[in-house]
């Protein structure tokens, strides 16, 4: 490749996602927004510069990059093309002639190349697309009272959000680059290569020092698949999320079987924020972010419905206790008509139905439009039967109403 070919692919990988506004205003913000920001912000400074064709200074923010963290491919790859682009040999470039260590995994592959170029244009993108001010996701409309963070996945811009639960509502704490699987997002199938789509707990956290060396430091296994993925038919399992093998700083997006995957530093820095079996992870392809007041909307629109589904339930009107079950509702194991026939029979023995519910929580579901997953813990009491349970149900909005489609 020629000297101005190496640095016009470059540019030719950035174009995609970069503005024409991209310039010296990129030095004063900070991309990552927290942990693990300074690499990141140095890889957008130089970026930049290479928009703006301050190739000198690009080499040098660079330099200094790949002298910080020598296994970290992009930068590496970048500072390669630099050096073709202005034509200097590596022992030309004075203090950091020699900081270029030979890499693990040599850049011996042109699609090895293009997936670091594809690393460049995400970790870019997030730069050029900040969510908007004070906006906060659609998915997240209601956390448990003992959740003080949450994880959201964009596996369609392969960043990882942290948000930390406030008194006045959910707030964006940190964000970090990710890679997932290799086939893309909307796991369906055992060894399909994907990420799911969906919401999910983290189940348990596996030290390092217990996994090969590909995980990185440790990592979170979460509970995919879950109540809804089976009754989607989905299978599979081992979806985790952790960090990189040691001799690598990052991935390129595509490039796990399935997991999430975090720089070591991030996941370090993730690990302070996550509670095995509270913290919800949910794993969507684009947050949709709205404004405090629409999310606030939803909230009440869907506890005004599951209030006056539990008073129905508590009537003993039964037909309207099942008027709040939509058409295609199933739970495991029985249709709406087969579940409408077991309430009839149950309810009709009963001289008195109590219902109480408690820890109230509510999600977007994500790749379900205009649905919803309601979480709570259920007091159920009558004459014959009393016990309290964890339980769960999707609501989906038909016709301007919220019913329900499935629970267990």
């Amino acid at each position: 490749m020629s000297r101005s070919g190496a640095i016009f692919a470059l540019i030719l990988a950035l174009g995609a996602t970069a503005a024409p506004g991209l310039d010296e205003s990129a030095h004063a913000r900070d991309p990552a927004g927290g942990a693990g920001s300074g690499l990141e912000r140095r890889l957008i400074w130089t970026l930049a510069d290479v928009r703006a064709g301050r190739l000198d200074d690009a080499l040098a923010h660079v330099s200094q990059l790949v002298e910080a963290q020598p296994d970290f491919e992009l930068a590496q790859l970048i500072r390669g093309d630099l050096l073709l682009a202005l034509g200097r040999p590596l022992s030309a470039f004075g203090e950091f002639a020699g900081i270029a260590r030979p890499l693990a995994r040599p850049l011996d592959s042109e699609a090895h190349r293009q997936g670091l170029r594809d690393e460049a244009r995400a970790r870019l993108a997030r730069f050029l697309q900040e969510p908007p001010s004070r906006a906060v996701p659609a998915e997240l409309v209601q956390l448990p009272r003992n959740a003080r963070h949450a994880i959201l996945v964009d596996t369609a811009n392969y960043r990882l959000y942290v948000f930390e639960v406030r008194d006045d509502g959910v707030h964006r704490l940190a964000d970090f680059y990710v890679s997932i699987g290799r086939a893309g997002n909307d796991k369906s199938a055992e060894g399909d290569e994907k990420t799911p789509t969906g919401l999910y707990k983290v189940a348990s956290y596996l030290p390092g020092e217990q996994l090969p060396d590909m995980y990185g430091p440790g990592a979170f296994p979460i509970d995919y698949p879950n109540d809804w993925d089976r009754l989607q038919g989905r299978t599979g399992s081992g979806i985790w999320i952790h960090g990189t093998e040691s001799a690598r700083y990052s991935r390129p997006p595509l490039s796990s079987l399935g997991c999430v995957t975090l720089s070591n530093e991030d996941f370090a820095a993730l690990r302070g924020w996550v509670q095995v079996g509270t913290t919800p992870v949910v794993l969507t392809k684009g947050v949709r972010w709205a404004s405090s007041a629409s999310v606030d909307a939803v909230r009440g629109s869907v506890q005004a419905a599951v209030d006056r589904w539990r008073a129905d339930w508590e009537s003993r009107d039964t037909e309207r206790y099942l008027s709040h079950y939509g058409a295609s509702f199933r739970t495991a194991g029985m249709s709406r008509e087969a579940f409408a026939a077991h309430k009839r029979r149950v309810n009709a023995s009963k001289s008195f139905i109590a219902v109480a519910l408690d820890d109230l929580a509510i999600y977007g579901y994500p790749g379900e439009p205009a649905t919803v997953r309601v979480e709570f813990t259920q007091s159920y009491r009558s004459d014959s039967f009393r016990a309290t349970k964890k339980k769960w149900q999707h609501w989906r909005l038909d016709d301007g109403r919220w019913r329900i489609v499935s629970e267990g």
